[in-house]
């Protein structure tokens, strides 16, 4: 169920009217809210007025469902979203709910499997380091079996959290959501780069191929070539277009969830600075514009998430 609170509409706060035996007029108004307040201190709650999951879990636990009360669904109701929970171990993340105000895009740097990376996650729970959501994509081998395009897992339930950000124990790291696109990140044609005894060494190799940081060929449909060099590199791994969809989707629903207008932040700046939005590291201006941003407006190390033309373009369409 999504997050309710004053002057929300629609068939979810007709929902929550019938739970509470109140008129189902559909608008989250004072009567609403004062009904919701009165059963948050009756069940020590935070008597704050907004429904969400902990509110919803008591009153549906409290209050018998009643399914013919329920009003209709739409007669062309959306595609409904897809999210797997496929969840962390409980050591490795914060299990105390935070509101959510901010929404930060990263990439794997690593293999398309998503349950992989969250694996990786769980085998080093005491690090704490993980996104609530990760979405699936394509193989730096172009295969045709690519059975987890676009999927999305859900790593951290209840709006918990962890470490992703890099930037300490503030409020936007405990109030933000993380998601990852399963991606190898930056690509080098005819060489690739590694530390040797802490100094970095270029590795040559076919002069007409690509590869990722870590030698492994990468086909040429795999690879997408930027306009201009992001962070340094001219070449990417393509995020995939069912992986933008799903992002595309994910984003919409985690907007009415969280109520996070999601045109702020990377896609405003986006509309003033073009690709350039990318290249913006500064941790106070995402600070003080909730929204969408980059791991890459935080971290100046960081190349995720690249400047993909249609990952501009889809995020320039919410």
């Amino acid at each position: 169920m999504q997050t309710l609170q004053t002057n929300s509409r629609g068939t979810s706060v007709q929902i929550l009217q019938t739970l509470l035996d109140l008129n189902r007029d559909g608008i989250f108004g004072p009567i609403t809210r004062a009904a919701v307040m009165q059963l948050q201190a009756k069940f020590h709650i935070a008597v704050d007025g907004i429904v969400g999951p902990q509110t919803w879990c008591t009153i549906i636990r409290h209050y018998p469902f009643q399914s013919e009360a329920v009003p209709p669904k739409p007669v062309h109701p959306k595609p409904s979203l897809e999210i797997k929970e496929y969840f962390l171990p409980n050591d490795a993340y914060f299990i105390k709910p935070t509101k959510k105000s901010w929404i930060f895009l990263h990439h794997t740097a690593g293999w398309e499997n998503p349950y992989r990376v969250i694996d990786a996650w769980g085998r080093e729970a005491e690090r704490k380091v993980a996104t609530e959501f990760v979405i699936g994509g394509q193989s730096i081998h172009n295969t045709s079996d690519n059975p987890n395009d676009g999927k999305i897992l859900q790593a951290i339930p209840n709006n918990g959290w962890a470490w992703h950000l890099g930037i300490g124990n503030q409020r936007m790291h405990r109030e933000s959501i993380g998601i990852e696109l399963t991606s190898f990140g930056r690509i080098t044609k005819g060489y690739f780069e590694r530390r040797v005894n802490g100094r970095l060494q270029t590795i040559e190799l076919d002069k007409n191929k690509y590869y990722t940081y870590l030698g492994q060929e990468v086909h040429r449909d795999q690879v997408e070539p930027l306009k201009h060099p992001f962070r340094d590199y001219s070449y990417y791994h393509r995020y995939s277009t069912q992986q933008l969809q799903s992002l595309k989707q994910l984003l919409k629903h985690l907007a009415n969830e969280h109520n996070i207008d999601i045109r702020q932040g990377l896609p405003n700046l986006i509309r003033k600075k073009g690709a350039k939005a990318f290249h913006i590291t500064s941790p106070q201006m995402c600070i003080n514009t909730p929204g969408i941003w980059s791991h890459t407006n935080v971290q100046t190390t960081k190349t995720d998430v690249s400047p993909q033309p249609e990952l501009i373009e889809m995020l320039l369409s919410l």
